[in-house]
């Protein structure tokens, strides 16, 4: 597969101050690849280097073989089309003439559209499904509609490369999602190579091919999707506390941001607290009790659970179990030991059966530990013996029933 766009060591910059630095990649025709990282890590600055709007200080752009340096805005514009963040129009242009620019670039000096150019036109009006808007005039459309007329002048130029520089950034989710899935059709539809600036990691993992992380102006990562959506590489970059799921309706990586690392200062309150949870009943808990400063434990929890990722995002001790399997006697044993250690025991509202009723049989081999138990809508689906474990230990002074709002009130007190 020949490469449509490569960038050799570019630094771009501003004066003294360089935004780009020394950066490096090639992507080939037919791929859809997708730059993301912080605001202000030089993500944009790039988009204009391939379009002319900056020069470089040092290295090498080249479209389709070509030197970028070389070629005019015209010859440019024959080979790749840009869909900006935004776009002013200086009158009140109607649709039609809009994406009619985009045969400018094959026109020659005072040369009017012909009838081929015309169908190209119409004919992009319609992939994008904005040939009934031909006749509007742009200031009369909505936000979604007129970013969909934007990207049929790009289509009209019959582009090989088509470069978006935050396309969806002032669209709601449903323009988002439609204009995404309109890049993701010709992509794979027409072999249109995609070059997008995202600022939606989400939306990046979902459509992309490839996935290159800016920050700081250098390139940090540049792989396959699943190398990149990952929580060592994007928590640094982003200086955010996140954890990453498999999206099962879309089968895509998604991140869940959870904090930014600047808000998450703790300080220790020198108390330990062990959660008993699973299948996402302790994650505000969790986070609630790490926030005020607690040495927070859990388990035992099955790996993959959404309960069991939280505690890893944020370097909880957690007492594991593989997945879908009971809890071992292994297990056990150290989900004891852990608790053992703890101030206080909090029991989630958490559904018990068969795989995790020894999380509650161990409590009852507890005696000094303080414990909490939040029971709100949780089910037993061990014919009743989880329930009668938790009457008794109800009956003992060191255990408190009260709901999770109440628990949110005793730990900010």
């Amino acid at each position: 597969m020949e490469e449509i766009l490569r960038f050799e060591n570019v630094t771009i910059g501003y004066g003294e101050k360089d935004v780009v630095k020394d950066f490096s990649c090639t992507v080939k025709h037919g791929e859809f690849v997708s730059l993301i990282g912080p605001n202000g890590s030089g993500k944009s600055t790039l988009i204009h280097a391939i379009t002319g709007i900056v020069g470089i200080k040092s290295g090498k752009v080249y479209i389709d073989g070509k030197d970028n340096a070389n070629l005019s805005a015209k010859e440019r514009a024959q080979i790749t089309a840009v869909v900006p963040q935004t776009f002013q129009a200086g009158f009140a242009f109607k649709a039609k003439e809009i994406v009619a620019m985009g045969r400018h670039p094959f026109l020659k000096r005072m040369q009017s559209e012909t009838e081929e150019d015309y169908k190209l036109i119409d004919q992009a009006l319609e992939q994008t499904g904005t040939l009934s808007l031909r006749e509007r005039k742009i200031t009369q459309l909505s936000g979604g509609e007129r970013q969909r007329i934007i990207i049929s002048a790009a289509l009209a130029q019959q582009p090989q490369l088509l470069i978006l520089d935050e396309p969806t950034n002032h669209l709601d989710i449903q323009y988002t999602l439609e204009v995404m899935q309109l890049m993701q059709k010709l992509n794979r539809e027409q072999g249109i190579t995609i070059f997008a600036v995202l600022h939606d990691i989400n939306m990046a993992a979902r459509f992309s091919d490839r996935i290159l992380v800016l920050n700081e102006g250098r390139k940090v990562r540049d792989g396959q999707v699943s190398e990149i959506i990952r929580e060592e590489v994007l928590k640094p970059v982003y200086k955010i506390d996140l954890v990453v799921r498999e999206n099962p309706l879309t089968n895509a990586a998604e991140i869940v941001p959870l904090r930014s690392n600047k808000m998450a200062q703790r300080t220790s309150n020198g108390k330990r607290v062990h959660i008993i949870c699973g299948g996402g009943s302790g994650s505000y808990i969790i986070e609630a009790f790490h926030n005020k400063g607690f040495e927070v434990s859990c388990g035992v929890l099955n790996v993959g659970d959404s309960d069991y990722e939280l505690c890893q995002s944020l370097g909880i001790k957690t007492v594991a179990e593989k997945p879908y399997c009971e809890i071992s006697s292994q297990s056990f044993d150290e989900n004891r030991q852990t608790i053992e250690s703890a101030d206080l025991v909090v029991l989630t509202d958490v559904d018990i059966g068969r795989s995790n009723l020894k999380n509650i049989e161990v409590l009852e081999h507890l005696s000094s530990q303080k414990l909490y138990i939040v029971r709100e809508n949780a089910s037993d689906y061990t014919g009743g013996i989880g329930d009668r474990i938790i009457r008794s230990l109800l009956s003992e002074e060191r255990a408190l029933s009260l709901g999770k709002d109440q628990l949110m009130s005793i730990l900010n007190e």
